[in-house]
């Protein structure tokens, strides 16, 4: 055997083999920067815009749920005191106070809660979404495990205010019978939610966006049977105005919100 021989051909395959494991931590390093650069350019490209946040890319997971519309009973009804109730078609609730509530001159959030918990069936399961001076309407959404679902006419109260800040009447619908139907998925970032409203020209130049929420909508909200999908909520100020933003958590699909007719306070 040529020693001198096979010995440089061991040096040839070796020398072959680390250009090659070189080439693919090269091409690795190069995926890596590239990632890293274009998270840093965005970040660096909102800065420039006078775009401010203030959060960070929490990775949570979350299932789909189900639901259906409750059914309120007579024993139910019975308890409410002080207030004229009428049912329709046993899920909405029509209720109009005997005495009305005084919101005073500055709203107390937890007067108000109290007031809710107080009043209403089940009033503990909502909470406050907005106040609507200009409508003369409170809007209290129904919560699963703490977290809101989002703009669905089966799972809210909306109080009626008349000219003198007082709460007069209110209408409620619930959700029932919840239940997780898939496995917990991990949901996209706040920062992913972040760029995809930028790119969809959702948040502007100069905007200010909130820590963002996590809750649940739905598409099909007059279903008997509701599927609904973990969502995330963000909050963006821009020019002295605020906006509200959603977008499918599972999916990044960004959620189109239509707004509702005017409701008389009659």
């Amino acid at each position: 055997m040529d020693w001198n021989k096979t010995k440089t051909i061991f040096i040839i395959v070796f020398l072959i083999l680390d250009i090659f494991l070189l080439s693919i931590f090269v091409q690795k390093l190069s995926v890596n920067n590239l990632e890293v650069f274009g998270e840093t350019t965005f970040e660096e490209r909102i800065k420039a815009e006078g775009i401010e946040y203030d959060f960070t890319n929490e990775v949570l997971s979350q299932a789909y749920i189900s639901a259906k519309p409750k059914k309120f009973t007579e024993k139910e009804i019975a308890s409410l005191e002080d207030q004229d109730v009428t049912v329709l078609n046993n899920t909405t609730i029509q209720s109009t106070l005997d005495e009305p509530y005084s919101l005073g001159e500055k709203l107390n959030t937890a007067e108000l809660t109290s007031f809710v918990n107080s009043t209403v069936l089940y009033g503990d399961r909502y909470m406050l979404w907005n106040v609507n001076e200009e409508d003369q309407k409170i809007v209290y959404y129904q919560t699963y495990k703490d977290e809101p679902l989002f703009h669905n006419i089966n799972s809210e109260i909306t109080f009626y205010v008349n000219k003198d800040n007082e709460i007069i009447s209110y209408k409620q619908t619930m959700l029932e019978s919840f239940e997780e139907i898939s496995e917990k998925e991990k949901l996209i970032t706040p920062i992913q939610t972040l760029k995809a409203f930028y790119e969809d020209k959702k948040i502007l130049p100069n905007s200010k966006v909130a820590d963002p929420e996590v809750g649940y909508y739905t598409l099909l909200p007059l279903a008997e049977s509701q599927v609904l999908t973990p969502t995330w909520h963000f909050v963006v100020e821009h020019e002295g105005k605020t906006e509200d933003l959603f977008i499918n958590a599972l999916n990044g699909q960004i959620i189109e919100i239509e707004q509702p007719e005017k409701e008389s306070l009659e």
